[in-house]
Parts: C-alpha cells; sequence; structure tokens
C-alpha cells in the first residue's frame, strides 16, 4: 500500500472547486457510487436500492441548501465534474446518516511539548475506506480561511484546519432523533470556513443538524468539546481533552443510547492513562505511539478488522497542529504505517 495520501488542491468560487474536485477524482467517485450505492450496503443492516438512498437524501437537501448554501454549490460543481446526478453527490456527503449508528474514533486535544495546541485522533470506519482517504486544501479567493482536510473521495467535508489556526476533529456520540438536516461531515466543513471558534459555536447553534456527533476544537488557545446530540450542545472546556464514543457531559448521561461493555469506556481509559503517562503534554512522536497503541482486547486505540466490511477498523490517523498549519497524517494502521506531514502553505496563514 502506497503510504501517502494524495494531496488535492482547489481553488476559486465554490462551483470551480467543486467541479476541480470532481473532475479530479471522477474515476473513484463514479466507481465508489456504484459500489454497493457507495458501500452502503456493505454496512447497512437492511440494503436499499439506488432509487430508495436518493429518496432518503431528499429530505436532507433542502436544510443543506438552506444552511450551507455555498457547500451546496459546491457538491453541485463536484457532481458535475465527476458526471454524476446532484442528488447522487449529495448520497455521498449523507452515507454515515444512511448507513445510521455506530461506534468511531477515538481522539484527544492537549497542548504539546512546545505549548501548542494539538488535536489528533484515530478515524475508524465500517466500509474498508483505507483507499478513499485524501488530503484537500480549499484556496478561497479574498479574506474567506484557506483548510487543509483529511476526507474521502467524493465527500467534501470531514476534518481539519484552517489559516486562521482553527482545527476540528471528531467522533461519533449516539442519541435519538436523527433527522433529516445538515450532517456533521458538512457542519464540520462549514465550522473550518469560519475565523473564530466563538464564530464555530454560534454557526453550532443556528445549523439544523442531521445527526448527534462529537467535535474537538481549538483556536490555538482553547480547547474546548462540543457534545451534540440533533438539537442541543454542551461545552467542556479544559487543557486536556480526551473523546471515545460515550457522553461525558451530565446533561447528556440520560439520553446516552451507547451501551456498557462496549470498547468506548477501555479506550477512554486507555487514552487519559497514555497521556498521564506523557504528564499530559506530548511529543509528536509520543501521539504517534499512542494512536497507535494495538492490542486484541477491548482498550486498543488502533483498531484492526479482518476483513469483514461491516467492522470498524482505523482507516487512517490525524495529528493537527493549526497554528503551525500542519496536519500529520497517517494512511492505515499507525501501528505500521508512517505518519507524514501536509501543511498550509505560510503566506495562507493569518
Amino acid at each position: 500500500m502506497n503510504s501517502l495520501l494524495k494531496h488535492m488542491v482547489v481553488s476559486g468560487q465554490p462551483l470551480q472547486r467543486g467541479a476541480q474536485y470532481g473532475e479530479e477524482f471522477r474515476r473513484e467517485i463514479r466507481d465508489f457510487l456504484g459500489d454497493n450505492i457507495a458501500r452502503i450496503n456493505s454496512v447497512r443492516r437492511q440494503p436499499l436500492t439506488l432509487n430508495e438512498a436518493l429518496s432518503m437524501t431528499d429530505s436532507y437537501i433542502p436544510h443543506i441548501e438552506a444552511c450551507t448554501p455555498e457547500l451546496a454549490e459546491e457538491i453541485k460543481g463536484m457532481a458535475q465534474g465527476a458526471g454524476i446526478s446532484y442528488r447522487e453527490g449529495m448520497l455521498l456527503q449523507l452515507r454515515r446518516e444512511i448507513i445510521a449508528a455506530g461506534l468511531e474514533c477515538t481522539a484527544f486535544a492537549c497542548f504539546n511539548q512546545e505549548g501548542r495546541a494539538v488535536i489528533a485522533q484515530n478515524i475508524d470506519l465500517a466500509g474498508q475506506l483505507t483507499d478513499l482517504g485524501i488530503i484537500l486544501e480549499v484556496r478561497t479567493p479574498e479574506n474567506a480561511p484557506d483548510l487543509l482536510m483529511y476526507t474521502h473521495v467524493g465527500l467534501i467535508g470531514y476534518l481539519g484546519i484552517n489559516s486562521y489556526g482553527l482545527g476540528v476533529g471528531l467522533n461519533m456520540v449516539l442519541s435519538s432523533g436523527w433527522r433529516a438536516g445538515v450532517p456533521p461531515y458538512l457542519l464540520i466543513r462549514h465550522l473550518l470556513q469560519q475565523r473564530t471558534l466563538d464564530r464555530c459555536l454560534l454557526e453550532i447553534g443556528r445549523i439544523r443538524r442531521a445527526s448527534s456527533r462529537n467535535l474537538l476544537m481549538t483556536d490555538g488557545i482553547r480547547l474546548v468539546n462540543v457534545e451534540m446530540t440533533v438539537d442541543k450542545a454542551r461545552l467542556i472546556e479544559n487543557d486536556l481533552l480526551v473523546h471515545t464514543n460515550h457522553y461525558l457531559h451530565k446533561d447528556f448521561i440520560n439520553c446516552d443510547l451507547v451501551k456498557p461493555g462496549t470498547s468506548t469506556y477501555p479506550r477512554l481509559e486507555r487514552t487519559h492513562e497514555r497521556l498521564r503517562h506523557y504528564s499530559g503534554r506530548p511529543s509528536v512522536k509520543q501521539m504517534e505511539e499512542l494512536l497507535g497503541y494495538h492490542d486484541n482486547g477491548a482498550g486498543s486505540l488502533c483498531v484492526h478488522q479482518d476483513g469483514d466490511p461491516r467492522k470498524v477498523a482505523t482507516v487512517a490517523s490525524v495529528i493537527m497542529e493549526p497554528s503551525e498549519g500542519r496536519l500529520r497524517a497517517c494512511k492505515g494502521y499507525p501501528c505500521t504505517e508512517p505518519f507524514h506531514d501536509y501543511r498550509l502553505e505560510r503566506s495562507c496563514m493569518a
């Protein structure tokens, strides 16, 4: 396996950026869409026809267009560039909501040995998505932030940093009430287009969310954990934050759908334990070591799978240092694969 993720740069207005993306990954997007409907049916308990999946997508589109119109334009451009329909382009943004619940990702935020804010996480997903991971750099006109993201072919948002020093990571939490709205992957992309953490928090309150998620965020000064149901959000702020897949805020304990005995609890404990061992301010190498922690038990942070696409596996690992415009990423299992640096141009940094 080639350990380097493809790094693509798009620029211009939203429609132009999307078209560049769609044209570059035209074959991969079309192949992915044709593979069990973007591998939704490889994971989902109840398979769908393409028409059924597109019909499910239709109820989300008005909310995406109303709340994040620039992203709707970019998806339109991507669909045109890839030679697929607009609805199919939207389907690729919504596959996680259509697949439904599942436990994914271990994340932490801290200050490193140099005192700079860092967000680090393993990206754990079902569907065998390792080879679809890419680094997407978005150069925007005028004074809007430039972005550097890890995402997957056909998806315009996932996690990343911007040129104003903001960083956003994520993991799954489960609450009831999933509904038509803006999926968190697109919400994160929208947040990365903001200039300040306070503005991000206002946008989280404004936008109608489709599903629950946890966000780890930093502006280089504050580390903030934002736990979300579809209609509520709670902040946890500290100099060291660790999150797996269960709610930590007292207001959300009673709405948590994660059952006791799942891996989320030992993974949280293991991450805290290792960070204490590093005195709470790990070096980059120590972060890589932590993300690559692998054993055969429930506390393994690097999650392997045995070829079953329904099982979650670590498809990538990232260490983000937003103030430096640096995203360090590993393609595949961090216990065996190397990390590589991807950077925003220094001239882009505000």
